[in-house]
């Protein structure tokens, strides 16, 4: 099986880049890190949607920057911390471009 058996589908809402720093818990420095958000539909289980912005850390911003504005498809990996879900992009993984969004 060579498709992933999750992916996220949404618009590129923005991508930047967060500056490196140091932790104000810890005091651990870290670098900075490519991301990119995603803006897509959530159905509701009583019928309807609801808008989720995901951001993302990714190993290229650039592959990003060319599809901003656009619908793309991404594989993921899904965790749990606590009650919240969280997603990764998997190393090596890029988007396809699904479509333009309507006007």
């Amino acid at each position: 099986m060579a498709d992933p058996m999750f992916t996220l589908c949404g618009q590129v809402a923005n991508v930047f880049i967060q500056p490196g720093g140091t932790s104000k818990k810890t005091g651990e420095s870290f670098d900075p890190r490519d991301k990119v958000q995603i803006l897509g539909s959530i159905p509701l289980p009583a019928g309807g949607h609801k808008l989720e912005l995901v951001t993302l850390n990714v190993e290229d911003a650039r592959i990003f920057q060319a599809a901003q504005g656009k619908i793309i498809r991404v594989p993921v990996g899904v965790y749990a911390i606590g009650k919240t879900v969280g997603y990764f992009i998997p190393q090596g993984a890029k988007p396809l471009i699904a479509q333009t969004p309507s006007a």
